[in-house]
């Protein structure tokens, strides 16, 4: 509301200016003097996936990872916005906001946007330094809608982010604005502390502090769809609180899950000398008390809301990976992400492009108790929780499931060897080399907290026989064509 007001009083731009268009990287629209620019962009990533594991249930596969439109302007550097869909799988609008800067120190940005926290996940798609990265959802959040204010200060040492967001996510999941009155606060610290320094030895250092605090009132789809493995198509865990027992179309027996409170710390150190880099990241996820609820509903109406288990506890992520550039080019660190060096000498313009090489090693731990399981069996006709003048049916009568908060692995290790080749600034081509496994703690075959990871449990495999299968290890070869225009 505060960017349409000042929009409104600000002077109109002058129709009497001509237009001109160019290209430079993007389809660029802009008036000869300049006080309005329209760039429009897209970008696709093509990506190829070859499995191999102890029992593979992930396909080997052919993927369109992305598909995008973007569309990025400016008003009088003054008003800056961004609209940018999704066509790559369920189409949906990731990027939808305005920012107005009132002093560089001062912006307000208000919309659906990328949510502060990691630099990993502030990076651009197709900066990344690995086909996927280190850590996943929720350990990092999603994009969400709400406001943030920003700014840079003492020429970009420092960056801070303030926000204020719906914790719902985008606007598919809940379009009508939000599901409660709880609101994610989100804090962030970009800074660099000898970025003025005359010693090159010394800028290249890097310190990023953040965190968010929020209540919640039940899962979002950032928990539901589980935790992604480095390799995209299998999963750490799965979250395991929306289960079904029965229904008839009027009357279901389902488990469902609410959550006092979610919030998450991040601190990271990362260090740039020339064509060298060394990052990492550790990040923390706290959730307080995760309650489930065996629920028997009668048409809109809940009947029974039964508690049969509360945990609480805590998901950790830790990345460190380095880059060197074989062919002499410098990676550039911002508030925003990291940014895919420009090659020095362009395929196709008397060069071979940009050559970087990298290896990354990673760890995902959780608390055990997040894994604790009961079996929860469907109410029966004469089940005592019942109201006593019920007379209906019970669909779920006679089924059992696992209730738990996780299923999967509660501690999963990561090492990937990577191969960037940069051939223009609008072409790159990724390899990558991922192993995944599950140490032997804990992992006694009784089939709840065993310590596995679940292949294929994100893919579109549909044997139900290999979805999700439970493994020790998992190897994958990953490549990815990026084409932007």
């Amino acid at each position: 509301m505060l960017a349409a007001i000042l929009l409104a009083l600000a002077p109109p731009v002058s129709t009497q200016e001509g237009l001109r268009a160019y290209y430079q990287d993007d389809f660029i629209l802009e008036t000869t003097n300049g006080e309005f620019q329209l760039r429009i962009r897209g970008n696709v990533h093509f990506d190829a996936r070859f499995y191999q594991s102890e029992y593979r249930g992930a396909p080997c596969s052919f993927d369109i990872r992305r598909a995008r439109i973007d569309l990025q302007g400016r008003i009088r550097d003054r008003f800056a916005f961004r609209l940018q869909p999704e066509f790559a799988g369920t189409p949906y609008i990731r990027n939808a906001w305005v920012d107005v800067r009132v002093v560089p120190a001062f912006h307000v940005q208000l919309g659906q946007m990328k949510v502060p926290f990691s630099t990993s996940w502030a990076t651009l798609d197709n900066n990344v330094n690995f086909i996927e990265r280190g850590a996943a959802n929720p350990v990092f959040p999603f994009f969400d809608r709400g406001l943030l204010l920003w700014g840079e200060i003492a020429r970009g040492a420092l960056v801070y982010d303030v926000g204020v967001y719906n914790a719902a996510g985008v606007d598919l999941e809940v379009p009508a604005g939000d599901q409660d009155d709880h609101k994610d606060v989100v804090g962030r610290l970009f800074l660099r502390p000898f970025a003025h320094s005359r010693h090159e030895t010394l800028r290249g250092v890097h310190v990023v502090l953040g965190g968010t605090w929020g209540r919640m009132s039940r899962p979002t789809q950032l928990e539901t769809k589980g935790y992604g493995a480095a390799n995209f198509e299998s999963a750490i865990w799965r979250w395991r609180t929306q289960q079904l027992l029965g229904t008839d179309g009027r009357v279901t027996d389902h488990l469902t899950a609410e959550i006092d409170r979610r919030h998450r710390l991040g601190v990271e150190l990362h260090y740039l000398l020339g064509s060298f880099v060394l990052s990492s990241e550790f990040l923390e996820t706290h959730y307080r008390d995760i309650a489930l609820y065996h629920d028997f509903q009668v048409g809109s109406a809940r009947a029974v809301h039964d508690e049969v288990l509360r945990v609480s506890g805590v998901l950790r992520s830790w990345s460190s990976w380095l880059s060197l550039y074989l062919t002499g080019e410098s990676k550039e660190l911002t508030n925003q992400g990291w940014r895919t060096a420009r090659p020095r000498s362009p395929l196709g313009a008397g060069g071979l492009g940009a050559w970087e090489i990298l290896t990354r090693y990673s760890r995902t731990w959780s608390d055990r108790d997040l894994f604790t399981a009961i079996a929860v069996n469907g109410f029966a006709a004469t089940d005592p929780r019942l109201p006593g003048d019920y007379t209906g049916s019970t669909p779920g009568a006679g089924n059992t499931v696992t209730a738990t908060v996780l299923d999967g692995a509660h501690d999963a290790h990561e090492i990937t060897v990577g191969l960037n080749w940069t051939l223009n600034p609008m072409v790159r081509i990724q390899l990558n080399d991922v192993y995944l496994w599950a140490p032997s703690a804990d992992r006694n075959g009784d089939g709840t907290n065993d310590n596995l990871l679940m292949s294929g449990a994100g893919s579109g495999q549909v044997d139900p026989e290999k979805k999700s299968r439970k493994t020790r290890w998992e190897h994958a070869v990953m490549v990815r064509l990026i084409f932007k225009f």
